[in-house]
C-alpha cells in the first residue's frame, strides 16, 4: 500500500497541489480555468478516449454484467443518499445538491487519470466503455433530483438543457465514436493517430492542474454534516456496493478494479454548475468537489493497494 501511495497516488495529487499553488500565486487565474478547462474537457480527454477505444476490439472490452452492476450501485448509492437526506435532516436548499453530489462522480478528470497511470493503457479501453454507461446515467439522475429539490421553477431557457448536458457531452460523443470505429474494425491511418496521440498528451496533466486551481474551502464549517454525508457514501458506500455485485456476479478482477475506480470518484466539478443551474446549492457542491477530491487520495491508495 505504502509503493502504491509513493509511486502512483503521490504524482498524480502534487499536481492538484501544484494547481492550487498557481492559483495562489496568480499564475493561474480565473479565465485560464474557465478557457482551460474548455479544452481539456472539449478535446484533449475526447481525443484520448477516441484513440484508446477505437484501437481496442469492442467485443473484448464490452461486458454487459460489468455495465449492470456499476449501474446498480449507481442507483443503491442514490437510493442510500434519499434516505440520508431525511435521517441527517439535511435543510431543502441543500438535499438537491447533497443527493447530487453523493453520486456524481469526476469520471473524467479524476477516474481515467488514477486508471490510466495505475494501470495502463492496457486497461483503459475497457474502463472508457464502462464509463459511457456511468456518465450518461449519472448525468439523468443529477438533473433529476435537482430538479425534484429544486427551490423555484425552471426558467425557460433550461427546457433543453439536459439533453444538451447528454447529447453534446464531448466526453459520450467520444466514447459512441470510438466503439463504432472499433466494432467497424477500422485502423486509424497513421498521421491521424500521431496527431491525437500529441493531443491526448496534454489531457490529463492539464486536467489535475484545473481541479487543483479550482479548490475551495471556505464554506465547509457551516457545512460539516452534509460533507462528511456525501464522502461516507461517495468515496466509500458507492464503491463498496460496486464490488459486493460484481463479486457476486463473479466477474474477472480486470473488470472490477476498473468499476470500482469509477465509483470511487471524488463529486464531479459540474456539480457546481448544474446546482447553480437548477436552483441548489452551489456552495455545498464547490466544498464537496474540494474535500473529496483531496480525501479521494487516501480511498484510492486503500482500492489500488487491495486489488491492484
Amino acid at each position: 500500500m505504502f509503493h502504491t501511495l509513493v509511486n502512483t497516488i503521490l504524482p498524480i495529487f502534487s499536481l492538484l497541489l501544484v494547481g492550487l499553488l498557481l492559483r495562489r500565486k496568480h499564475i493561474i487565474d480565473p479565465a485560464y480555468v474557465k478557457t482551460s478547462n474548455r479544452i481539456v474537457f472539449n478535446v484533449a480527454i475526447p481525443a484520448m478516449i477516441f484513440v484508446e477505444i477505437s484501437q481496442a476490439p469492442f467485443r473484448e472490452n464490452f461486458n454487459a454484467d460489468a455495465v449492470m452492476c456499476v449501474l446498480a450501485a449507481l442507483g443503491g448509492g442514490a437510493l442510500i443518499g434519499l434516505i440520508l437526506v431525511w435521517v441527517l435532516g439535511i435543510p431543502g436548499g441543500r438535499r438537491g445538491t447533497f443527493l447530487q453530489s453523493s453520486f456524481h462522480g469526476n469520471i473524467g478528470y479524476m477516474s481515467y487519470a488514477i486508471a490510466y497511470y495505475a494501470l495502463g493503457e492496457s486497461h483503459f479501453a475497457r474502463m472508457a466503455i464502462l464509463s459511457s454507461f456511468l456518465i450518461l446515467a449519472q448525468n439523468i439522475l443529477a438533473v433529476a433530483v435537482l430538479a425534484g429539490f429544486s427551490r423555484r421553477p425552471p426558467k425557460a431557457d433550461e427546457k433543453g438543457w439536459f439533453w444538451r448536458l447528454i447529447f453534446e457531452n464531448p466526453i459520450i460523443l467520444a466514447v459512441t465514436a470510438g466503439i463504432l470505429y472499433s466494432a467497424l474494425a477500422f485502423p486509424l491511418p497513421v498521421p491521424v493517430k500521431k496527431g491525437l496521440d500529441i493531443l491526448s498528451g496534454m489531457a490529463f496533466p492539464t486536467a489535475l492542474l484545473l481541479v487543483g486551481a479550482s479548490l475551495s474551502f471556505g464554506a465547509m464549517r457551516t457545512m460539516i454534516r452534509e460533507i462528511a454525508g456525501i464522502g461516507a457514501l461517495k468515496l466509500l458506500g458507492l464503491p463498496l456496493i460496486g464490488y459486493a455485485l460484481m463479486s457476486w456476479r463473479q466477474l474477472p478482477a480486470d473488470l472490477i478494479l476498473p468499476g470500482i475506480i469509477l465509483l470511487a470518484s471524488p463529486p464531479a466539478t459540474v456539480t457546481y454548475i448544474m446546482a447553480a443551474e437548477f436552483g441548489g446549492d452551489p456552495d455545498l457542491a464547490a466544498t464537496s468537489v474540494s474535500i473529496h477530491t483531496l480525501l479521494s487520495a487516501f480511498t484510492y491508495t486503500l482500492i489500488l493497494g487491495a486489488f491492484a
